[in-house]
């Protein structure tokens, strides 16, 4: 019983920790990291609800797991036993530098959308992903110079210093200034590994970064002993900063978000880079503008992910049999499997993700099914296609504010009887799937008609319209990238589209790339590297989406005239539009690239390869 558990048992369970390590010794008593307090004892911070259970094997003989107690009875027990239970729910280090005095004195964090490259870093992103309650570091000129506590939930809104600004991620944060800042210097060599230094102990150049779990006690104890009210004291200036409800292109209008909110399975479809991935992590960012609800965090991401291939079953998926290893598991592949001990009954990739989503009926789950069409649908989905519709998942009727969740506190209008456990199973409707397909792969079978029936599609097309690149760029490599998109863009609408179909063509995240290299401080020679792009990804793309229609005469100006003289329904000012863009293309090639294509070979064996021009 907890009763049993006395304080010597307590912080034998606490020389766990030191000696072994906070992550290893929650994976070996299946504890994980806490999410709402840690516990304080003698200038050190641990699982509250983890040093309880593993302080019942040092009082009992037998430990206690995370599902046979639950953290209320562990704080009881700990403040019985003088033990300090400290509210607590993740800590944050933001670099901040000339922008501190005015985000401090306005109560607030804020970081843009969009970098030069037109893509989000994640370190601005995070910004969202910022919950009430927790600890922040702000690190500016060489000192920590405040501990911040985040006062309220993140949105999107205008720099609040900046009206006039394009919107990005805002927080509030209260402010606790501190008289006697903490030089970098004074930060123990033993922090050095943690996330926000680089590998010479340097501060990262980073906005926003999340301290580890295993870097958090650490960083607390330093912390508690350079600033010794740092948990009972008060902010030397509260945020009066609320983050104003708006409707953007970025928000409301985002025609994905909005279809998955309306049939919770949505297939994105398209050919390679079209941004299908992207467009999930979009999703991820404004879910919370949108809905109002926060995203289930799995490793430290938005969505949990599986990507799909021809041997994927429903082992993996839903649950099977599986070999059972003794002793603890490995974290990566360069370490010793283990032994197999026999199999046993294992949970798959959806079930885990749904158990989830039974425990936190207050979050949503977003969940990437990457590459659906690689896999045998039908064999991986089985069952899943009654419960999965939309119509068909399951409403929690329980105590909204329940701490411990079960499957039983959920009404289900349609279940299924999981094969191998015997289990009732069911989609709770918190639970939104985006997967992606690859219409170019011909390999595959065409989706099955019953997911077809649960699933909404859409089709994501190239955006050459959106490529950015760094205002820093000269004016003649931003030429020869521009031509290029142009000259791509052409190439798609008028020829690969018109003459093949809508999956012949190349998606733009190839030029997304390219844009993202010519920020690049240690970029030497900015057009061998958009040459080695052009040679190495974009043309071997090209040459295989043309291939999978036996049509790579069409890039080689030599062959051009024969393909379209064996297809004479092509004959119009279609053909000529079509001849124009790829001459154009040919033109870029040789001027700009120095380097075409070469059709080669006859029969079965012939092909096409990229040759100096």
């Amino acid at each position: 019983m907890i009763s049993d558990i006395e304080l010597s048992h307590v912080e034998d369970a606490m020389l766990e920790f030191d000696s072994t390590g906070r992550i290893e010794v929650l994976k070996k008593y299946k504890f994980k990291p806490a999410t709402g307090y840690l516990a304080r004892h003698k200038g050190k911070f641990y699982d509250p609800k983890a040093i309880v259970g593993i302080g019942h094997l040092h009082a009992t003989g037998e430990p206690l797991n995370s599902q046979q107690f639950v953290t209320d009875v562990a704080r009881r027990r700990l403040k019985a036993l003088d033990v300090q239970v400290l509210e607590f729910n993740g800590l944050w280090w933001v670099n901040q530098g000339e922008t501190f005095a005015q985000q401090s004195t306005g109560g607030y964090l804020w970081a843009s959308k969009v970098a030069g490259n037109g893509r989000t870093p994640r370190h601005w992103s995070d910004v969202s992903r910022m919950q009430p309650g927790q600890t922040i570091i702000h690190y500016a000129r060489g000192a920590i110079v405040a501990i911040g506590t985040v006062a309220g939930k993140p949105g999107v809104a205008p720099n609040p210093g900046h009206s006039d600004s394009e919107p990005g991620y805002v927080c509030p944060v209260d402010y606790r200034v501190l008289d006697d800042p903490i030089p970098r210097s004074q930060i123990p060599s033993e922090l050095d590994s943690a996330n926000p230094f680089d590998i010479n102990g340097k501060v990262k150049q980073a906005y926003l970064i999340r301290i580890d779990d295993n870097d958090v006690p650490p960083f607390l104890e330093f912390l508690d002993k350079c600033i010794p009210t740092l948990f009972n004291s008060r902010p030397t200036h509260p945020s009066r900063y609320s983050v104003p409800t708006i409707s953007g292109p970025d928000t409301l209008s985002d025609p994905i978000l909005e279809t998955l909110l309306t049939f919770k399975n949505v297939i994105l479809e398209g050919v390679p880079g079209t941004g299908k991935t992207y467009a999930l992590n979009k999703i991820a960012q404004n879910w919370l503008d949108r809905t109002g609800r926060e995203l289930q965090q799995f490793n430290g991401q938005d969505f949990a992910t599986i990507v799909m291939h021809p041997s994927s079953s429903y082992e993996d998926f839903v649950e099977g049999l599986r070999p059972s290893r003794g002793g603890r598991s490995p974290d990566f592949f360069d370490e010793e499997s283990g032994q197999t001990s026999g199999f046993a009954i294992s949970d798959g990739f959806f079930v885990d993700v749904c158990k989830k989503a039974v425990a936190s009926p207050n979050k949503d789950v977003l969940v990437l099914v990457d590459e659906l069409n690689r896999c045998n649908i039908p064999s991986v989905f089985g069952d899943l296609m009654l419960t999965i519709e939309a119509s068909k998942r399951a409403t929690y009727i329980g105590d909204s504010s329940s701490r411990a969740v079960r499957a039983s506190m959920w009404d289900a209008s349609t279940t299924a009887q999981l094969p191998y456990s015997g289990r009732t199973f069911f989609v709770p409707d918190n639970v939104y799937v985006v997967a992606t397909t690859n219409t170019t792969d011909r390999s595959v079978a065409p989706l099955d008609a019953a997911l077809r029936r649960r699933f909404a599609f859409l089709r994501l097309e190239p955006q050459m319209t959106e490529l950015l690149v760094p205002e820093s760029t000269s004016s003649e490599i931003r030429d020869v990238f521009q031509r290029g998109t142009a000259t791509i863009s052409r190439v798609n609408d008028l020829a690969l589209r018109t003459l093949l179909g809508p999956d012949a063509i190349l998606g733009h995240s190839y030029f997304h790339a390219i844009a993202a290299e010519l920020g690049s401080d240690s970029l030497a020679d900015p057009l061998a590297m958009i040459v080695r792009h052009w040679r190495f990804t974009i043309l071997p793309q090209l040459i295989d989406s043309v291939r999978a229609f036996n049509a790579e005469e069409i890039l080689d100006p030599r062959t051009r005239s024969v393909w379209f003289a064996h297809h004479p329904e092509l004959a119009g000012p279609e053909q000529t539009s079509a001849i124009e863009a790829l001459q154009q293309f040919d033109l870029h090639l040789e001027e700009d690239l120095q380097m075409k294509i070469a059709v080669e070979g006859t029969g079965l064996a012939r092909g096409a390869r990229v040759i100096d021009a």
